[in-house]
């Protein structure tokens, strides 16, 4: 059985919601990138965002479970400002070299989850096994479900 590590960023849960039940569907390491900027105030929403425009990578704690340890990484993102997020970025440029095979999802309030993607594919310098957009308007229902199943599948966690 390969050892699957599921990684991901989530500010306000949806990121989160899909990572554990990726993580559920099979035996997997659970992490969340750790931040190093406080978000959650009147100006971290807004810095959010133009830093996901800009492309910038947020400062970060270091991981607790080593990447090169697991046969697969699934990483997940929020989208910002319709770009990868910047703690999700930093992560991808600091372990590149301990990624052996990677998944990618994503969660999205409106668009920019294709071009999060294909960010997460340039930083790690992989394709990805499978790739995943779920939009918060289906976060809790049937379609998110079959969505993260058929993801699940394509990885070979099922």
């Amino acid at each position: 059985m390969p050892q699957i590590l599921v990684v991901y960023y989530s500010l306000n849960g949806n990121t989160r919601q899909v990572a554990e039940a990726i993580a559920a569907a099979h035996d997997a390491a659970l992490e969340l990138i750790q931040d190093t900027v406080n978000r959650d105030t009147g100006l971290g929403r807004p810095r959010s965002a133009v830093e996901g425009l800009l492309g910038l990578r947020s400062s970060i704690t270091p991981p607790k479970h080593d990447p090169a340890e697991y046969d697969l990484v699934v990483v997940g993102t929020p989208v910002w400002a319709a770009r990868l997020s910047s703690p999700v970025r930093a992560y991808l440029s600091q372990q590149r070299a301990a990624l052996k095979r990677v998944a990618f999802f994503c969660t999205q309030g409106g668009i920019g989850g294709k071009w999060a993607l294909q960010s997460m594919a340039k930083i790690s310098g992989q394709r990805p096994v499978a790739r995943l957009i779920i939009s918060a308007r289906h976060l809790n229902t049937p379609v998110a479900g079959e969505k993260v199943a058929q993801f699940v599948s394509e990885i070979g966690m099922d």
